[in-house]
């Protein structure tokens, strides 16, 4: 009876854990039409932990819609309360753009369709913790499709599942930080 409860309460607190890690920003259209030139930082995720507890993130796993493209996020990964972790096409030409992001991870080894993918991240299990299909096209926003800005999430309290909760960021998008479009209103 004892395994029974501590199997329930496993369940429960990890799938309560989950849901309070989010994607929260990310890039897949990396033209500056303001520069004119493709950014040199690639493709990026930003995962944000919205918990109040220190979640491991050891073999979770982050894929696009392919099943073949897989990140699996190295052993003693840990993500703290209210802490944002960043996983890039290319760590170097990340890092060269956005010198002050500190947790961050790469080389995801795929990167993420300009026009339209889907984000999954999974946990250690294999359970489906948080999914983004995106679009380039109405009624997703359009001005980040080549035009320099990422996508972010407005506030962690919106579905990210909805077009709705996205907003294009100002300038090329704040990895590793508070989201440039973040509303405490909502």
């Amino acid at each position: 009876m004892r395994r029974i409860f501590y199997l329930l309460f496993c369940i429960i607190y990890f799938q309560s854990v989950n849901a309070q890690l989010f994607i929260n920003e990310y890039s897949a259209a990396n033209y500056d039409s303001y520069q004119d030139n493709y950014l040199e930082h690639e493709d990026w995720v930003e995962i944000y932990n919205n918990s109040s507890e220190t979640v491991d993130l050891s073999l979770w796993q982050l894929k696009d819609e392919n099943d073949d493209h897989i990140f699996t996020i190295p052993l003693k990964t840990m993500l703290m309360p209210d802490q944002y972790i960043v996983f890039c096409k290319d760590t170097i030409k990340f890092i060269e753009l956005f010198p002050n992001v500190e947790f961050y991870y790469g080389d995801l080894g795929f990167g993420l369709s300009g026009a339209s993918d889907q984000i999954r991240l999974f946990d250690s299990t294999g359970t489906l913790a948080d999914t983004v299909e995106y679009d380039d096209d109405l009624p997703w926003p359009t001005i980040a499709d080549g035009g320099g800005p990422t996508l972010e999430l407005k506030n962690p309290s919106l579905d990210n599942a909805d077009w709705e909760s996205w907003s294009p960021s100002q300038g090329n998008g704040t990895p590793g930080a508070l989201n440039s479009t973040f509303n405490s209103d909502i």
